[in-house]
């Protein structure tokens, strides 16, 4: 593989991959970034001598694979996130958030009084976003310097 294998990629199936990836991901941005991170091993393959017969097969296996990764990291911490939930506001959270069940039927599911389920919802959320908040120094401990 050499630069203008790279720059043909780019010119006739970048965009297409993309948006390829966008439809399985749900993200432009993660699209992208999964299909640049592709291209960016199919070179470092190409470097160490490696070969590849179709660059936009390759590219768009790899890209998927990374896509599922970044999918099966995102639940397995929004279950950790969950599961720290005392159990009756993981429930409200669940049944409302996940069921789509309004106030009074989550009350009449789990036989609680509606007040109940608010104040526990009002629990949960208050906790879930301490949790979900987002703190980029996380991010830069990946990136190697």
């Amino acid at each position: 593989m050499d630069e203008a294998e790279i720059r043909w990629f780019l010119e006739k199936d970048y965009a297409r991959l993309v948006n390829a990836m966008t439809i399985l991901g749900g993200s432009p941005a993660a699209a992208e970034d999964a299909v640049q991170e592709a291209l960016g091993r199919a070179w470092e393959l190409g470097e160490r001598g490696g070969r590849i017969d179709s660059l936009p097969a390759w590219v768009a296996v790899v890209s998927r694979n990374l896509l599922r990764d970044r999918i099966r990291r995102a639940l397995a911490e929004r279950r950790a996130r969950l599961a720290a939930l005392p159990r009756r506001q993981r429930e409200v959270a669940v049944f409302r958030y996940y069921l789509d069940l309004d106030v009074a039927e989550i009350a009449a599911a789990l036989g609680v009084p509606e007040g109940t389920v608010k104040s526990a919802l009002h629990r949960a959320r208050r906790s879930l976003s301490r949790a979900f908040a987002y703190d980029d120094s996380e991010e830069d401990a990946d990136v190697p310097h």
